[in-house]
């Protein structure tokens, strides 16, 4: 992956980009997507990603494993 097109798109120093102060809240969104490794994206874009890897992406209700039966 070549890196010029990134650069074009930040329209002013790469360092002073990534120095920025993220929009409140989204630093934490972030690291919430990092923790849980889930995608960060809108529904569209999570489906996307669902029908591409075959995998279910998307957040639901936690499943408790059933208890074996003795």
């Amino acid at each position: 992956m070549k890196p010029e097109p990134l650069l074009a798109m930040v329209k002013e120093d790469w360092k002073s980009f990534l120095v920025k102060t993220l929009e409140t809240g989204i630093a934490e969104t972030i690291r919430k997507h990092e923790r849980t490794g889930r995608p960060m994206g809108d529904g569209a874009f999570i489906e996307v990603l669902e029908g591409i890897t075959g995998l279910r992406l998307k957040t639901g209700k936690a499943r408790h494993k059933p208890k074996p039966m003795n």
